[in-house]
């Protein structure tokens, strides 16, 4: 704790005043006995006398007056110097705030003309100390304050400089006044310029920065490029205001890799997307083919374009590839590219700047590309990507450089890409809704995942899977199921494939009345499946050839020539065709 030693000059300073200004001589002793304030000497180092008046003023807490020391002060009779003593009288002043003393201060006589002066005019002398004390109070609380303040900045910069996060420290004029071990490495700045705000700044090379900083006046942030070891390097920065009733009083500045905010947002993501290509459930032939491709071709960086039908396990294939790949510790990131409006696609994909549209985010927004960054980005229902959004894929597939909406810098993003759709690709190249290039851009690794119905081998396992999975999940007791149940099941077309079927097993895990599912348990479109088909899907023949030679004739016109061509893809000679549409007139 702060004592009136710790402002000794200035404690020595104020005796001298007082002195002058009442033409008296003054002592000013400390808590420790220490004197040190005496208009008599100016270096002072001695200690007085515990039994003196100033001691006991300490000790009682009150002022004393003394205007005959011999008789009234029995420290005085003891005392070894009485004899040379020169204080005839003395008025003992406490110096103490809120019940904590810090010393005392005395007025004193050395001559009986003085001592006249002392003792008419003591009412005056005792509250000239006694303001003259909350001075030396004053004085040594604001010293108090600039201490604790010193010791909170030295605290302070060792916790900054301890952070893992380039940390920029700026005062109420936006001058730089601190910048931590992390922000030096970063920027490659040695110690020695580090205290040099302007020499700083001057160093990190980005006047669009220094822009930013001297007008920051709240919390914000904001992506810059900085040239970092040769390379262009994109950070993000934050400003932390520091701010009293409104008034700006400083800042601090942190500086974050957006590679490192991306690798910090995959070791999240990523915990979700680990699976292997073994646990897809299958072992017919087609399956054991698909899976044999899949553990290839996950080694390598080729673009991958699985097609299948809705509800194949499409995902599936594509997490279980990036799971097995040298890609696996990054991020697997998934865009369904029908799930987005059209408008806020591109913005989805490549993200946007600060501003690029109305409504668009504060501070810009980042992309699944860039989020995918060194990892996988599954692009899912490819087919219903916009013909305007096509061309920018293609550039982002081929260079791996994107450029935000709103952005006028190119961004480099090292990924896979693998894409899946359940259309075909190749009709809508021939109509012009998709580009030929974009199209064998990602067919480079083509794998088709079959439908169900081409494998019923795997039905059963499947069914099996699922049950447990589902009574583990819904906390039911299920043995299995009953074989006439399983025939259901196995009989059934299955047009929304492995979703369908597992959606099925969840409503039987949750509907068995038992230990066993039994058909009872099974949704009636299972059960009445084939009254279903029958009366939804089978029409008349004639019906059917009707229908297609119309098809036709549309393509290619109901001219001669037309009609030709028409038989010939209807595989029909010409006179068939012409009795048929006759029939039909």
């Amino acid at each position: 704790m702060t004592g009136l030693l710790d402002i000794g000059a200035y404690v020595q300073k104020t005796a001298v005043i007082i002195g002058s200004v009442l033409e008296m001589e003054i002592l000013v002793c400390d808590h420790n006995r220490k004197l040190i304030g005496d208009t008599e000497d100016d270096e002072v180092t001695e200690y007085i006398n515990e039994n003196s008046i100033l001691t006991k003023v300490m000790n009682q807490q009150e002022t004393i007056i003394i205007d005959d020391k011999n008789a009234q002060c029995k420290g005085c009779q003891i005392c070894p110097k009485k004899e040379n003593c020169p204080v005839k009288a003395i008025i003992g002043f406490p110096i103490q705030k809120g019940g904590r003393v810090y010393g005392a201060m005395g007025i004193y006589a050395s001559s009986y003309h003085m001592t006249e002066r002392l003792l008419n005019k003591k009412k005056f002398f005792i509250e000239f100390i006694s303001n003259m004390s909350d001075l030396l109070i004053s004085k040594l609380e604001e010293k108090q304050e600039n201490v604790e303040l010193k010791a909170f900045q030295k605290k302070f910069s060792r916790i900054v400089e301890s952070i893992d996060i380039p940390i920029l420290g700026l005062d109420e004029n936006r001058e730089v006044i601190h910048c931590n071990k992390r922000f030096r490495d970063l920027f490659q700045i040695s110690e020695r310029k580090a205290p040099n705000g302007a020499q700083l700044l001057k160093a990190l090379k980005q006047p669009d920065f220094i822009d930013f900083i001297n007008n920051c006046s709240q919390d914000s942030q904001k992506e810059f490029t900085f040239s970092i070891r040769g390379k262009e390097t994109l950070i993000l920065v934050e400003v932390d205001a520091i701010d009293i009733s409104r008034d700006f009083r400083g800042a601090l500045i942190y500086f974050k890799k957006v590679e490192d905010l991306y690798d910090e947002v995959n070791r999240v993501t990523n915990n979700y997307t680990t699976c292997a290509i073994d646990e897809i459930i299958g072992e017919s032939p087609a399956i054991r083919k698909l899976k044999e491709d899949a553990r290839k071709f996950a080694g390598s960086d080729s673009t991958i374009l699985i097609q299948g039908e809705s509800g194949t396990g499409k995902g599936l294939l594509a997490r279980a590839i990036h799971s097995e790949s040298s890609r696996s510790s990054g991020p697997f990131v998934v865009v369904n590219c029908a799930a987005i409006p059209d408008n806020l696609l591109e913005s989805e994909l490549f993200g946007h700047e600060e501003g690029a549209f109305t409504g668009s985010m504060r501070g810009g927004r980042v992309g699944k590309f860039e989020l995918a960054n060194k990892g996988t980005l599954f692009l899912d229902e490819i087919g219903e990507l916009p013909i305007h959004l096509q061309p920018k894929l293609l550039r982002a597939v081929q260079e791996k450089k994107i450029e935000r909406v709103g952005g006028r810098t190119d961004i480099h993003v090292d990924i896979r890409i693998i894409a899946a759709t359940n259309k075909n690709l190749e009709d809508m190249m021939l109509c012009g809704e998709f580009r030929e290039d974009l199209y064998y851009r990602l067919n480079v690794i083509p794998l088709v995942v079959p439908p169900l119905r081409e494998r019923p081998q795997d039905i059963s396992l499947m069914i099996e899977s699922f049950m447990k999975y589902y009574a583990s999940i819904l906390n039911r007791n299920i043995d299995g199921i009953e074989k006439e149940a399983e025939r259901y099941l196995l009989s059934y077309p299955w047009k929304g494939n492995v979703r369908e079927l597992q959606n099925i097993i969840e409503y039987a895990v949750n509907a068995a009345k038992s230990t066993w599912i039994v058909v009872d348990d099974l949704p009636d479109r299972i059960i009445n499946g084939d009254e279903v088909t029958e009366k939804v899907q089978i029409r008349k023949l004639k019906d059917v050839e009707a229908f297609y030679i119309q098809e036709a004739l549309k393509a290619f016109g109901d001219d001669i020539h037309g009609k030709d061509k028409a038989a010939k893809a209807l595989g029909i000679s010409r006179a068939t065709l012409y009795r048929k549409i006759n029939q039909d007139d």
